[in-house]
């Protein structure tokens, strides 16, 4: 689990930069109806929107936001799986 820690951070250090938020606010209508229980989380789905990536998260109100959500144990899971398959 620490290899993975350690790789998350290194990602995070390496390529994470500051979207600005002229760039997906034209989705934020779209964002905030996806969200009807927390809408403060309205950038995040835009700019998952934006970027058609998936979101990494415990909070359950992006659950069925119709953006692809993944908790850290799933996507640790999933990873350790795929180290593991011959087919990676």
């Amino acid at each position: 689990m620490d290899r993975f820690w350690d790789a998350a951070v290194r990602l995070k250090e390496e390529s994470v930069v500051e979207a600005l938020e002229e760039l997906y606010e034209g989705l934020r209508d779209e964002a905030l109806s996806r969200l009807p229980r927390d809408p403060n989380d309205w950038q995040v789905v835009a700019l998952a929107l934006f970027l058609s990536a998936d979101i990494l998260t415990a909070d359950e109100d992006f659950f069925g936001c119709g953006v692809a959500t993944w908790t850290a144990d799933t996507l640790i899971s999933q990873l350790e799986r795929r180290e593991r398959s011959p087919f990676s």
